[in-house]
């Protein structure tokens, strides 16, 4: 009899621990992520000014397809954009 109840008594406490370290590690990774998802949320933001910026700097299609110039800016903005469509 005395057995029996030893080893319920330490099983429970091995329960308890080991609930207490799943607890506490659920814990920790509930705060990463929360801040991930902070530092997502203003690189999305940062992203979209950036694509906000390139489309302000050729509204007027300053920079025409046919040169380097031109095909480089055109690449670098759907990039951009191609970047900015996949974050949200």
């Amino acid at each position: 009899m005395d057995l029996t109840i030893i080893g319920l008594v330490s099983v429970i406490a091995l329960l308890f621990v080991g609930v207490c370290a799943l607890g506490y590690a659920c814990y920790n990774l509930i705060k990463k992520i929360e801040v991930y998802e902070e530092w997502l949320e203003h690189f999305r933001s940062e992203v979209d000014v950036v694509y906000a910026k390139l489309k302000t700097v050729d509204e007027k299609n300053l920079f025409e397809k046919d040169d380097d110039v031109g095909f480089i800016f055109s690449e670098i903005v759907r990039i951009t954009k191609e970047f900015d469509d996949k974050i949200k």
